[in-house]
């Protein structure tokens, strides 16, 4: 079967497969949900636990033997498989099959690894693997969930903060949920909260003592424009210029999207809807949403205008035009997101 690693706890209440496969690339959550795995085969008496690396030169037949072994210290045993790597070679692909066909009661495997792609989700060899087990998948919290993920983390530990308070921790370990915990946790320690002692948390507790974990890369940028969310645009593009980001790189970014939005324009002019033209140019699944939201305002005129706007950026980085470079690509930035200037909103 299926299921999501906030789901996982209901799951295990009911009963235990042989097998689980939990995969994410959220460090912490994906932590989070095999400790709950392990602790709940343990309660059920595996009480051994074996640990394999899988990499590269990983003998396979090493899971069958110690799937076959007999235990020296217990009954039964949990045997957990690390994987550097969600694609399996067909030497693991072989032996998982076997290894599932007549599991050993007496075992539950546990694969954890990266995010397994869509279209492996759908062979024939994966069914069959779901079919045998339990496939976990661990999803990210995106930035318009972490704000509620961030109070009831907040609310366990013993503390009740306020929206302001709440968006401000938000804001400063944005994409970093390792950093929010921990300073979830720091702020538990330096209140005196705990579960049977609740302290009200405000914004002045948030400025004093949560640092700035918040980290961005390019793709935050250009998410963050096809949605139109000017504040973050101009947050995250700071973000990266004060790390030493070249404008060069954010402009070879942002060019290939917008040329990605292009085609799909062009098919939107051709009569396709946006939802099969997103699809025809294969955009990935976890940005559909965004393109679908930057065509809501964007045209095609004003994509190749965007373009054209790009090139002179580019001339002026390389000493021949004669403007701010940063300053072209801010308000570049914030065409795609929708506003043609600064809004009030941003500034204050």
């Amino acid at each position: 079967m299926r299921t999501s690693s906030d789901k996982l706890p209901a799951e295990l209440r009911k009963t235990l497969a042989p097998f689980y496969w939990l995969a994410g690339d959220e460090t912490l959550l994906v932590q989070e949900s095999l400790t709950h795995l392990r602790n709940t085969c343990r309660k059920a008496g595996f009480s051994e636990w074996e640990l394999l690396f899988v990499d590269r030169g990983f003998d396979w037949q090493s899971l069958l033997q110690s799937g076959n072994s007999m235990s020296l210290f217990s009954d039964k045993k949990i045997i957990e498989l690390r994987l550097q790597s969600a694609k399996i070679d067909d030497a693991g692909k072989a032996a998982l099959k076997l290894y599932l066909a007549d599991p050993n009661p007496d075992n539950v495997l546990i694969l954890v690894s990266p995010r397994v792609e869509p279209a492996a989700l759908n062979t024939q060899w994966f069914r069959g693997l779901e079919s045998a087990g339990v496939f976990v998948t661990v999803w990210p919290i995106g930035p318009d969930k972490l704000p509620r993920w961030i109070h009831e983390r907040m609310q366990r530990a013993g503390m009740n903060a306020d929206q302001d308070a709440i968006a401000m921790l938000a804001d400063r370990v944005e994409g970093n949920l390792l950093a929010a915990d921990q300073e979830i946790q720091k702020l538990a320690v330096l209140t005196g909260a705990n579960p049977s002692h609740n302290v009200h948390i405000d914004r002045k507790h948030i400025m004093t003592l949560v640092a700035d974990s918040s980290r961005y890369n390019t793709f935050n940028l250009i998410d963050a424009a096809l949605l139109g969310d000017a504040r973050r645009c101009v947050k995250v593009l700071n973000s990266l210029r004060s790390e030493g980001t070249e404008i060069l790189q954010l402009l070879g970014s942002f060019n290939a999207q917008v040329r990605r939005l292009i085609a799909v324009a062009q098919l939107v002019e051709n009569g396709s809807s946006i939802g099969d033209a997103i699809r025809s140019e294969r955009i990935r699944p976890n940005q559909q949403k965004e393109v679908h939201k930057a065509l809501e305002h964007l045209r095609l005129p004003e994509l190749e205008a965007l373009l054209r706007a790009s090139r002179k950026i580019d001339l002026s980085v390389k000493g021949l035009a004669n403007s701010d470079p940063w300053s072209e690509f801010t308000q570049l930035i914030l065409r795609l997101s929708g506003h043609h200037i600064l809004p009030q909103s941003v500034l204050s």
